[in-house]
Formats: structure tokens, sequence, C-alpha cells
């Protein structure tokens, strides 16, 4: 197992929160963040995962339903698995 941190998260009106990552835990080898980096946030129960997200995660395809149909089937699949388009 990784660096272990206690921390706190401070809510924002209209924007969200923010979560502060102790430099212990950036200083981990584990850590796979660079700073200015996407996050891809996944919410569990009881844990939240983070990783960096696939270029296709990033994209509303309910919008871009004709350039859905060009992907490769492989792509398709990895899209309509984690729940990214709506049939």
């Amino acid at each position: 197992m990784g660096k272990v941190a206690v921390s706190k998260i401070k809510y924002f009106k209209k924007s969200g929160a923010r979560l502060y990552i102790p430099q212990s835990v950036l200083d981990d080898p584990n850590w796979r963040f660079s700073d200015g980096d996407l996050v891809k946030i996944e919410v569990g129960n009881p844990s939240i995962s983070l990783s960096k997200p696939e270029w296709w995660e990033m994209l509303d395809w309910n919008e871009m339903a004709e350039t859905y149909k060009l992907l490769p089937e492989e792509i398709r699949e990895k899209i309509r698995s984690r729940g990214l388009l709506k049939s």
C-alpha cells in the first residue's frame, strides 16, 4: 500500500470543492500526477479513485452521434460499457 494521509475538504458554493493533498503524498513514488494534469474522479462506496482519463471519456458522445459511428468497435464498446452513451 502507498502513502496514507489525512486531509480536509473545503466546499465552495457554486464552484465545487477542493481537497488538499499533503506534500508527503505528492512525494510518494506511486503518485502519478503532475501539475496541470486532468484527473478523472470516480466515486465509490466508501472510496474515491483518481486516474488519468482516456481521451474518449472526456467527450459527450450523445452530442457526437455521427462521430461515434466512425470509431473503431473497440472504442465504441468501451464508451458503451462506461455508460457514456444513451441508447
